[in-house]
């Protein structure tokens, strides 16, 4: 039971953080100004072209909270018992790759 709460703790732990504005991007304009962007880890995949991660993410963490809720109110199925530690490990290790690549990801400027 503590397991199927932490997963969906976890899950939408990992939707805000990826929601929120953690990196700072600055660029010299043409002007000889510089400008600086906050941007969340969203923002930089979407920058990046790698969209798909943040999709993987939002898909593996609804199957996840789903199982968590269904072994809540009672299944006993060992099937989605195994669902829900599979998409939970699987949301956890997405999430991490997230949030590599937008640590690594320069945006260039025109």
């Amino acid at each position: 039971m503590l397991v199927n709460i932490l997963s969906i703790i976890l899950n939408i732990a990992y939707y805000v953080v990826l929601n929120t504005s953690i990196y700072t991007d600055k660029a010299m304009m043409s002007n000889g100004e510089v400008r600086e962007w906050h941007r969340s880890p969203v923002d930089r995949l979407n920058m990046a072209d790698n969209t798909f991660l943040y999709y993987l993410e939002i898909a593996l963490a609804i199957v996840s909270i789903i199982t968590s809720i269904l072994l809540l109110f009672g299944v006993s199925n060992n099937i989605v018992k195994k669902i829900q530690l599979i998409t939970t490990i699987g949301s956890t290790v997405v999430f991490i790759i997230i949030m590599f690549v937008t640590a690594n990801t320069n945006v260039k400027y025109s």
